[in-house]
């Protein structure tokens, strides 16, 4: 009778002892991998808010730039005459933010990097419409025209950064796949910013229309500019959700593995 008890005096915190590491572990690597997906997940959602954040500002810019370009319409005299200011403003405005939007997006998906010359890029665009954009707001008739020169000779190189968006990204993206149907896209638009250069400095006879059509040139390549760059932030969005996911999973397996638990269900 004392031997079955003794037995069982083993046996009993044995067991218990048992159930309770297994317990342990299960609770210790649970919590982990609760903690471990909740600091990606926030990670991960505060990068696609600023991405979303940034599509609703070159989303408005694109509706800016096609009321710009429906108010362009008008004879140049009554443009001057009536909505001569805010006409102007929204254009120089528009052209900043799209610059600095841009530019932030590309940074913040890694395609521009701050070691990389391609920075140089993104600094000269932000900066050029900005200087344009200070100009114009310390006395709009008088550096009215030296605002736009500085405007659309930036806008080449904006022009240009629409390869970023296509020639450094994945080869599995879907603009990537159509990479060379979007480059003549960007060609197109490459020519018309170049063209408004010889419009609105006269090279190219308008009969004094040079402004306006210059303005045509502009809004029209600045839409495209905007739908690149839309294009590129929706699948981006979709890249970043699924990365996520794959980062939540091979961060949890690598850390399990690491420090050698095994997780249990």
């Amino acid at each position: 009778m004392s031997q079955k008890l003794d037995s069982m005096d083993i046996q009993m915190p044995t067991e218990m002892a048992s159930q309770l590491s297994t317990y342990k572990i299960n609770r210790f690597t649970e919590q982990n991998k609760n903690l471990i997906y909740t600091h990606i997940y926030k990670d991960h959602k505060f990068k696609k808010n600023i991405l979303i954040f940034f599509i609703l500002v070159i989303v408005i810019n694109f509706f800016c730039n096609l009321s710009l370009l429906v108010a362009n319409c008008h004879p140049q005299d009554v443009i001057e005459d009536n909505y001569y200011l805010p006409f102007h403003m929204l254009d120089f405005y528009g052209s900043f933010f799209f610059a600095l939007s841009e530019g932030c997006v590309l940074i913040l998906t890694g395609i521009v990097t701050i070691d990389s010359i391609k920075i140089y890029l993104i600094i000269v665009n932000i900066g050029g419409t900005l200087v344009a954009l200070i100009l114009f707001t310390f006395d709009p008739e008088f550096f009215e025209v030296t605002s736009h020169w500085i405007e659309y000779s930036v806008q080449l190189l904006l022009t240009l950064t629409d390869f970023l968006f296509i020639f450094q990204q994945d080869k599995q993206s879907l603009m990537y796949k159509y990479r060379f149907y979007e480059s003549c896209i960007i060609i197109l638009a490459f020519i018309m910013s170049f063209l408004k250069l010889l419009v609105f400095g006269g090279v190219i006879p308008t009969n004094g229309q040079n402004e306006r059509i210059a303005h045509f040139l502009e809004y029209s390549g600045e839409m495209i500019n905007d739908c690149f760059a839309i294009f590129f932030i929706i699948l981006q969005l979709n890249i970043e959700r699924q990365y996520m996911l794959e980062t939540m999973q091979s961060t949890l397996e690598t850390l399990l593995d690491k420090n050698g638990i095994e997780l249990f269900k």
